[in-house]
């Protein structure tokens, strides 16, 4: 599978497919709803996606600003159809290329405790201890990007 990784605008036609398939794969599964939060702060965010051969939105990932040298990333989803493919792995290596690119040096997440080995493969090193956010475990972790 063919994906090309981008950036995209806050308010566009991609964003807001990307808010169905974050709604739908990371909130309705909690018996939440992404549209039942104020969305405005992610106008300043920064908006990764990445498409398929057909041009449809498989993958998203958000950056948001934390200090000058440090971005925390949120957000994190894949379309089911395009799960287990690495196509995540793909994204977040995309990610940091993007972030060292634009002048940051390194990321921090909330990994939900089911995902958390993804990252540490990925060598972001996992901190302190489990936490709840949105009603499920979360670990901190962080990588020192190259």
């Amino acid at each position: 599978m063919d994906i090309h990784f981008l950036e995209t605008q806050y308010d566009s036609v991609d964003y807001r497919t990307s808010c169905n398939l974050r709604n739908e794969l990371l909130r309705k599964p909690l018996g939440m709803s992404l549209f039942d939060q104020d969305l405005e702060e992610e106008r300043d965010f920064i908006h990764l996606i990445g498409k398929n051969e057909e041009q449809e939105l498989i993958a998203y990932l958000q950056f948001k600003k934390i200090e000058e040298d440090t971005l925390k990333m949120q957000q994190v989803v894949v379309a089911e159809l395009a799960q287990g493919k690495g196509i995540g792995r793909k994204l977040i290596l995309f990610s940091e290329q993007f972030a060292i690119m634009s002048g940051f040096s390194s990321i921090i997440l909330h990994a939900r405790e089911n995902v958390i080995g993804f990252y540490e493969r990925l060598d972001y090193v996992r901190e302190g201890e489990r936490f709840l956010e949105v009603t499920i475990p979360h670990f901190k972790a962080s990588k020192k990007l190259q």
